[in-house]
């Protein structure tokens, strides 16, 4: 029997990509595109963490 090992990344690579993007919104876009891009972007982030926190 094979175990599988799924290698995740760590918290804080998350929260600098987080923010990075973040930067680029407000530096490139205009105020509704950094609040609405904002916005799904942490729902993405935040489905993302409970999805990979849930097979544990």
């Amino acid at each position: 029997m094979t175990e599988v090992v799924k290698s995740s990344l760590p918290g804080w690579v998350f929260i600098v990509i987080y923010l990075l993007i973040l930067a680029v919104l407000a530096i490139f876009g205009d105020l509704f595109i950094f609040i609405l891009g904002g916005i799904l972007e942490t729902l993405v982030f935040a489905f993302g963490y409970d999805s990979n926190k849930e097979h544990h």
